[in-house]
């Protein structure tokens, strides 16, 4: 079979680790006929023992060199369909045509994570779990209940419980990338919120993390209306003023959120 070089120019690191690759399987729980996206099968290790749990792959690559490895390496596999397009373009279009429920799976390139999270939740319906690969110290921001809070988990928590599941050293990728990253499980929340406090919510957050050095309450004042009063707000709540927005956990600013 044709060996294809990793394009540095697309993020490319192809994950050759057999432990790395059960697991994403076992943590995505995939079970006969579901539907998964891929994002970036590569050249599908992964997307090999998808194959195999019998569910329905629809793996969406941009590298058009990997179109006839693909279709040549799985040829005898019927319930898989490659796309080759650009996920950010992709993405709303595959929306429209899937009327099921799904799961993204994927080992996505370290310069689109925080993007293709964004895009995730920006849009409906979400996936009822994500499994991906991402840089470890981006999955530590966004699972670690005792560090900082920050902008990106602030989006996660709203709609997913984040899990941090294992991490795997870069020797583990071909070519060898300069970090070490980690694989994270996103479980869907039920929720109902309603869309006007999606649009509160997003524009409270914004607000809060504009500049994460000022507290939180200056940020708030400058960026948001000048008729609430956030001291009190605050009081009430038993949030320092001096507090800066990452030391305000999820459930704190959920109140917060609902009382403006």
């Amino acid at each position: 079979m044709k060996t294809i070089k990793a394009k540095k120019s697309l993020g490319q690191n192809f994950l050759n680790s057999q432990t790395a690759l059960s697991k994403i399987i076992q943590v995505a729980d995939i079970k006969e006929l579901d539907i998964i996206l891929e994002i970036g099968p590569g050249t599908g290790n992964l997307t090999e023992k998808l194959l195999q749990t019998k569910a329905q792959v629809i793996a969406i690559e941009k590298d058009e060199r990997m179109n006839d490895l693909l279709k040549d390496k799985f040829k005898d596999f019927s319930n898989l369909k490659i796309i080759i397009a650009d996920i950010r373009e992709y993405y709303t279009l595959f929306l429209k045509e899937n009327k099921s429920q799904f799961k993204i799976v994927a080992n996505i390139p370290y310069y689109l994570s925080s993007f293709l999270l964004r895009m995730i939740f920006d849009n409906s319906p979400k996936p009822e779990k994500v499994i991906l690969m991402v840089q470890k110290e981006l999955a530590e921001r966004i699972t670690l209940k005792n560090s900082k809070n920050n902008k990106l988990a602030m989006f996660v928590n709203l709609f997913f419980e984040a899990k941090y599941i294992l991490t795997v050293k870069k020797e583990n990728f071909s070519p060898k990338p300069k970090v070490d990253s980690a694989i994270i499980c996103l479980d869907q929340k039920p929720n109902n919120y309603d869309p006007n406090f999606i649009k509160k919510y997003e524009k409270v957050i914004n607000a809060s993390f504009q500049q994460p050095r000022k507290m939180a309450i200056s940020n708030l004042k400058h960026y948001y209306s000048k008729d609430i009063d956030f001291e009190n707000i605050f009081k009430k709540l038993n949030i320092n003023l001096k507090s800066r927005s990452e030391d305000i956990d999820f459930e704190t600013w959920m109140k917060f959120i609902n009382l403006i």
